[in-house]
């Protein structure tokens, strides 16, 4: 899509990120050291996709560095910036959706990590304790976004030319 890394280890420097990144933390050092093994590095240059709405969800993505907006479409609407090292996207790829249902797009030079759907989830149920804290993580993530995207709408809602309650 934009790539310009594509297929790039992680290096030690990205790997150290990782483990700081919140979907992470507190997994078996055996199945965090064999993720960091399953995900490359992509760079993107500003104005690119890291994947647009109706693309197959088949990869998981962690910001290491930038900014990526998840929006409506290619021009849609901004629903949420990502803009936090370790903030997960692409989620649809965990949760058994097929495609995602927002673009990805870079508004600034973004690095992300980028992991392979089935890799990942075969990893993760080789080590169920470890996937119970994974799963508890990205649904903690997601409940985040959620009351994030709630609290967009409500003071969208608050605008006096918006529709009456």
């Amino acid at each position: 899509m934009g790539s310009t890394a594509a297929n790039q280890p992680v290096n030690g420097g990205y790997a150290m990120r990782l483990k700081q990144a919140d979907l992470f933390w507190g997994l078996s050092p055996n199945l965090l050291k064999a993720i960091m093994d399953v995900a490359t590095r992509h760079a993107f240059a500003a104005g690119t996709f890291v994947y647009q709405r109706d693309d197959p969800a088949d990869f998981l993505y962690i910001l290491m560095q930038g900014e990526v907006r998840l929006r409506f479409g290619d021009e849609g609407t901004v629903v949420f910036t990502i803009a936090t090292l370790g903030e997960v996207f692409g989620w649809s790829s965990l949760i058994g959706r097929d495609r995602h249902t927002l673009s990805a797009f870079c508004s600034q030079p973004a690095t992300v990590l980028k992991f392979e759907r089935r890799r990942l989830t075969a990893l993760i149920e080789k080590d169920p304790d470890s996937g119970v804290i994974f799963y508890r993580q990205l649904s903690q993530a997601l409940g985040n976004r959620l009351l994030q995207i709630y609290d967009t709408v409500a003071e969208c809602g608050d605008d006096p030319s918006g529709p009456a309650r």
